[in-house]
């Protein structure tokens, strides 16, 4: 029974998304199954989301695990990757906590989506296609690569929607929470939030990014 409720939110969001060609439905449906299917605390796969643009597609699975942990060092994490075919999503979380952060988890569960989004759009549409870049483990030639710029900056204008706040500071909100992955903390963050907030203005005036205060 479950897995056929999945199959018809699959394919609800495969008619949608054909006739809009757009990913903002796909973004707040697949963040309410997550943040529903937290709520249950039970895993999920959705097979075969399916959206065009143009000549272009993509085809991708959604897959989302969800790992209580009373012993976990914060109140909750959340953890995604993407590629042409596959958006994966892990969250682990002190069951202890909530409600009490169930804000907080929505607003990073926005974001995260529409984070990941943005790749699963890079990989598979010509026109959004950006070149890759062999940053290895330097966190900060990562943040400011061509592919993790948009990314980052449509993710966390999602955050700030959600949460009322400006980008600027919903930006400063996400460098305390990854302050400890910086080699130079202060200086190194002041380079990534100016490259950040020099790309959300400019395609901000172009009308590429939602607006934001």
């Amino acid at each position: 029974m479950r897995q056929q409720i999945f199959e018809n939110i699959v394919k609800r969001i495969s008619q949608r998304l054909i006739n809009e060609r757009k990913t903002d439905k796909l973004s707040l449906l697949l963040s309410r199954i997550v943040i529903n299917q937290f709520k249950k605390n039970e895993d999920f796969e959705l097979e075969g989301i399916y959206f065009e643009r143009g000549n272009d597609y993509a085809d991708f699975d959604f897959r989302c695990y969800f790992i209580e942990d009373e012993e976990f060092n914060h109140p909750f994490s959340v953890n995604a990757s993407a590629d042409i075919e596959d958006l994966e999503i892990e969250i682990t979380y002190r069951p202890q906590d909530f409600p009490k952060h169930m804000k907080d988890l929505v607003a990073e569960i926005k974001e995260t989506v529409e984070h990941e989004l943005e790749h699963i759009e890079q990989k598979n549409f010509e026109d959004m296609e950006v070149p890759y870049e062999d940053v290895g483990d330097n966190n900060l030639e990562y943040l400011i690569s061509q592919e993790e710029i948009p990314a980052y900056v449509r993710g966390l204008i999602k955050r700030a929607k959600t949460k009322r706040m400006s980008l600027s500071d919903v930006m400063d909100e996400w460098f305390e929470e990854n302050k400890n992955k910086f080699d130079n903390p202060k200086k190194e963050w002041f380079h990534v939030k100016n490259v950040w907030m020099d790309y959300a203005n400019r395609m901000r005036l172009k009308e590429k990014v939602k607006k934001f205060k």
